[in-house]
């Protein structure tokens, strides 16, 4: 299962099953909300979920214990339990809430990955994109489908994975979440910002030109949103491939504008 997507299922759920009656006695009771936390990878059907995403044998142990190893992390179910304490207090919206919690813990960890397991994570990231049919795909790049089904798309890509590479993707997710919980993300100054774009759109030019239909591909990047779905599919992979390809100094540098939120 995506894990912006257990995480904001989670968060939510943690919200249906606190009654108000418990609200009131949550905002100083950290401790009970983190438990509470601790047991929802037994309480919410995500056994259910993960199975009828296509996960299964060694692969359903891993993603149940990815969920479960998140969730009764101390550090990670302690922040969890402040966002939830400043809702009750009202001192969040449910829907910032939601938003503080996956920013922080995911997009803002992932900048202070070291260049290789950013590596990987991109190329994993590449590879789920082969795991969908070209629509889901084309829709996904776009940001054109609705969260359940984006829910429901991503991880049965996932679930194609092998177990090998699932198991390194969610040590390095894992990993992501902790370090964005005490940091904030790692940015690249204007000029860097700047510099990056230049190389990425050369490498991407080079990429695009070399394929066989170029043109079509040049006319995406130019309008994704009105792409066909088909089409916006093959550019997303062509950028990220082209990305992917660009090592020495710059490497890191255009991993993070990658990876910016």
């Amino acid at each position: 299962m995506p894990l912006k997507t257990l995480l904001t299922g989670l968060f939510l759920s943690v919200m249906c099953l606190v009654p108000p009656a418990l609200s009131q006695s949550a905002q100083n009771s950290r401790d009970e909300l983190i438990a509470l936390l601790g047991r929802l990878p037994e309480i919410a059907p995500i056994r259910n979920q993960l199975v009828a995403q296509g996960f299964q044998g060694e692969k359903l142990a891993l993603a149940e214990a990815h969920s479960k190893r998140v969730m009764t992390d101390d550090l990670i179910a302690g922040y969890i339990a402040d966002r939830l304490i400043a809702l009750y207090d009202g001192r969040l919206s449910a829907a910032s809430a939601t938003e503080g919690l996956i920013a922080p813990l995911y997009e803002s960890g992932i900048t202070h990955l070291p260049v290789k397991e950013l590596v990987y994570y991109h190329k994993v990231q590449r590879v789920l994109l082969d795991g969908m049919t070209p629509r889901d795909c084309g829709l996904l790049v776009k940001g054109q489908l609705r969260p359940a089904r984006m829910e429901d798309v991503i991880g049965r890509a996932e679930a194609r994975l092998s177990a090998r590479t699932l198991k390194e993707f969610y040590r390095i997710q894992y990993k992501a979440m902790r370090l964005g919980v005490t940091r904030a993300p790692r940015q690249l100054s204007p000029a860097e910002a700047a510099r990056i774009q230049t190389v990425i759109f050369e490498a991407v030019r080079k990429r695009v030109e070399s394929a066989s239909n170029a043109k079509a591909l040049s006319n995406t990047l130019e309008n994704f949103e009105r792409a066909r779905n088909a089409t916006a599919c093959e550019a997303a992979k062509v950028f990220a491939e082209a990305v992917l390809d660009i090592t020495g100094r710059d490497q890191q540098k255009a991993l993070l504008f990658l990876s910016a939120p």
